[in-house]
């Protein structure tokens, strides 16, 4: 692993920044194939609105971008962590900063399989509209979920809100089919926003955001999962109760496009 860091390496700023003790802040992970981001824009466009959002510092776009890609210097493929955080290390919640710090990691990226099925966590989600959207620190409510599956065959699982709504899976965004229309969870409330999904309504694709009861899957002809990393794969059934079209043409339009921009 390979990394870079915005501030000096010390017992202090490793051990008592606002990342580690309260995770106040902000993380993007990026594929980078050929030497590139493919998705860079969208990545930082989200990071940029996130920041924003939780009053601290823009980042310079392009300086941004030569640090991560200073830590490439092949073709191969690469998985990026960029963490963005508050600049302070007083103790306590509040702080009056705005300034920022970052650190950012290199792993090779292994390609994992998607599986086609879907399980649901007893797990729901908690519901905060101030941070509806964001990719923030706080992802308790991510690792008890996954930690869930262990023993499991599933590699990924539905997350419900307190109504029975269905918003994400652990990792990926949801589109849902019906009559060749795309349809995805509200974000208004929880959830992430994410950059797959911000790349889908880049392409031409009317997309619908709605309030979406688990009851209500079975009415739809089919489902998609989509992440930045693993793009989009189609499920076929959840805990082989509700079940989808395997074949659908939009769903082959939107797989065979994101394979061309992203050019694994």
């Amino acid at each position: 692993m390979k990394f870079h860091t915005s501030f000096p390496i010390t017992p202090e700023n490793c051990l008592s920044n606002r990342a580690i003790g309260y995770g106040d802040g902000l993380f993007e992970t990026m594929l980078v194939v050929g030497g590139r981001i493919p998705l860079w824009d969208l990545h930082f466009q989200r990071l940029d609105e996130s920041l924003k959002r939780l009053n601290m510092q823009s980042l310079n776009q392009s300086l941004l971008y030569d640090k991560v890609m200073s830590l490439v210097n092949d073709d191969c493929s690469y998985i990026v962590k960029l963490v963005v955080f508050r600049d302070d290390s007083k103790r306590g919640y509040s702080s009056q900063s705005n300034k920022v710090q970052f650190y950012i990691t290199l792993s090779p990226y292994i390609k994992s399989v998607v599986n086609d099925s879907l399980t649901v966590s007893t797990l729901q989600l908690s519901q905060q509209k101030w941070l509806a959207g964001l990719k923030h620190l706080n992802r308790l409510e991510q690792v008890l979920a996954a930690n869930e599956l262990h023993g499991l065959k599933f590699s990924d699982a539905i997350m419900l809100d307190g109504k029975q709504r269905v918003i994400e899976t652990i990792s990926k965004n949801i589109v849902l089919i019906k009559n060749n229309q795309l349809y995805t969870p509200k974000l208004n409330k929880c959830g992430v926003y994410g950059v797959a999904l911000r790349w889908l309504q880049t392409q031409g694709f009317e997309l619908k955001w709605k309030k979406i009861e688990f009851n209500s899957l079975q009415k739809y002809d089919g489902m998609m999962v989509c992440n930045s990393v693993q793009g989009f794969a189609a499920i076929t059934h959840i805990d082989h109760k509700v079940t989808f079209k395997q074949q659908l043409s939009v769903v082959n339009s939107i797989q065979k496009k994101w394979i061309a921009r992203i050019k694994y």
